[in-house]
């Protein structure tokens, strides 16, 4: 089993980041469970949402607490990402610098990955909303979940909203994916 926890504010898609990753789990015949944890219930404020994905049925119904990945879509929330870090956690970061940067600035020898997720959303989508490009950065290093299936589930989640916004959603998932992996 693999856990994952997405780490942002209420508003930046934490919850829709881990509802996308484990819809494309159930999509690959994978067993799944995605949910929020929320604090005070407010737009900008800490966000935690949980995703667990097996390929055998799930029998804890508990949050995270030893993850594979954290997903830190706004990197102001670096201490809650901290407290959660094991020796094997990969933490992937909505930030531009160095991955290095952060091995050296918080003393761990994690694997990190960066990405300009907010670029990479206001770029194609017109708004910062980073959860979608960040699932493309997971999806290039973890090869759990494939991208064709978080292709089609992006396309899907968002297609009620009408189809330029799936199609631009899945721009920044496909940039970023191809980005995080140079």
């Amino acid at each position: 089993m693999k856990n994952y926890i997405f780490i942002g504010r209420g508003g930046q898609g934490a919850k829709s980041a881990a509802s996308i990753l484990a819809k494309s789990a159930a999509n690959q015949g994978l067993f799944i469970q995605a949910f929020p944890e929320y604090g005070p219930e407010r737009m900008g404020a800490p966000v935690k949402a949980y995703a667990k994905i097996s390929s055998r049925r799930i029998r804890s119904f508990s949050a995270v607490k030893k993850p594979d990945f954290i997903l830190l879509i706004d990197k102001t929330l670096i201490h809650i990402a901290l407290d959660l870090m094991r020796k094997s956690t990969v933490l992937i970061v909505n930030d531009s610098c160095s991955p290095e940067k952060y091995n050296k600035k918080y003393g761990f020898r994690n694997k990190v990955v960066t990405i300009n997720a907010s670029r990479i959303s206001l770029k194609n989508v017109g708004m910062d909303k980073p959860n979608v490009p960040i699932l493309g950065a997971l999806a290039d290093y973890d090869n759990f979940i494939m991208i064709d299936s978080m292709i089609k589930t992006v396309k899907d989640y968002f297609n009620e909203k009408g189809k330029e916004i799936a199609g631009n959603n899945v721009k920044a998932l496909e940039e970023a994916f191809k980005e995080a992996s140079k």
